[in-house]
C-alpha cells in the first residue's frame, strides 16, 4: 500500500520539476536584408554549462529548458559578428520570443593582382567525367565581388541564369524545379540561406541528375561548406 501511495508522489514531483522550465524561441535573420540565416548559433550559459542550439534552414532556433531567471543569449555565426542580448528573463513555464539581427562582419581587403586569364582555356566547356556539371571552387568563390550573394555567383555559370528578383533558371527550366541541397540536406525555403563566406564549392547539375538527390525533372544546386582545413587556412 505504501508503494502504491509514492509512485503518484515522485510523477507529481517530476511533473512539477518540469513545469518549472521555459524556452527560448525566435529567428535569427540577416540585419541587412532581412534574410533568414541557417545554421547559426544560438546559446546561453546556465550554472556554467552552455545550452543552445543551430538555427534552422528558415532562420528559427529554440533553446530550452532553461530554469527562471536572466540570461544573456550569445549569437555566433561564420561571417557575422559574434552579438550578445542581455537582460533575457525567463519564466516557468512560458516561451519568451527573441528575434536576432546578425550583422555582416568587415573584411580587410588586401592588394589584389589583376591577371587576365583566357577562360575558355583554363576552364574546360565539357567535363569528361560529368558533362553536366558546372562548378564553382573555393578560390573562385573568395575573388567573386557577389560573394554576400552567392545566388547572383550562379549566372556567371553556362546555361544558368539568375533574374532580377533572384529566381534560378537552369537550362531554361523553371525555377519552382530548381532544388538547392546544402551539406546534403534539402532547403525547405527554396534558397541557400548561408552566407557566400561559409560556402567552399558549388555544383550545378543542368541535366542527367544523380539518382542520389531524387526524382527531380530541373536542375539541382549542390552547396557544400568550407571544412575544417579551409577555415584554418583562412584565419591562419
Amino acid at each position: 500500500m505504501k508503494k502504491l501511495l509514492l509512485l503518484p508522489i515522485i510523477l507529481f514531483a517530476v511533473v512539477f520539476a518540469y513545469a518549472q522550465t521555459g524556452e527560448i524561441k525566435g529567428t535569427v535573420r540577416d540585419k541587412a536584408t532581412g534574410e533568414p540565416i541557417w545554421n547559426v548559433y544560438v546559446y546561453v550559459e546556465e550554472a556554467g554549462n552552455l545550452k543552445g542550439a543551430a538555427s534552422d534552414f528558415d532562420g528559427k532556433y529554440t533553446i530550452k529548458p532553461l530554469n527562471s531567471g536572466v540570461y544573456t543569449i550569445t549569437v555566433q555565426a561564420m561571417g557575422y559578428k559574434t552579438s550578445k542580448i542581455e537582460n533575457v528573463t525567463i519564466t516557468s513555464n512560458r516561451i519568451t520570443l527573441v528575434d536576432v539581427k546578425a550583422e555582416a562582419s568587415a573584411i580587410d581587403i588586401e592588394e589584389v593582382e589583376i591577371v587576365w586569364v583566357d577562360y575558355e582555356k583554363e576552364r574546360p566547356l565539357i567535363s569528361v567525367d560529368e558533362p553536366n556539371v558546372e562548378s564553382i571552387g573555393l578560390s573562385e568563390i573568395k575573388t567573386n565581388p557577389n560573394m554576400y550573394n552567392p545566388v547572383k555567383m550562379l549566372g556567371d555559370l553556362p546555361r544558368v541564369t539568375v533574374s532580377e528578383t533572384g529566381q534560378v533558371y537552369i537550362s531554361g527550366g523553371r525555377p519552382q524545379s530548381t532544388q538547392f541541397i546544402t551539406d546534403g540536406i534539402k532547403s525547405i525555403t527554396g534558397e541557400i540561406g548561408i552566407n557566400g563566406q561559409a560556402i567552399g564549392s558549388m555544383k550545378v547539375y543542368t541535366g542527367g541528375v544523380p539518382a542520389q538527390y531524387g526524382d527531380l525533372t530541373g536542375g539541382v544546386i549542390v552547396v557544400e561548406t568550407k571544412s575544417y582545413f579551409d577555415l584554418a587556412q583562412q584565419y591562419k
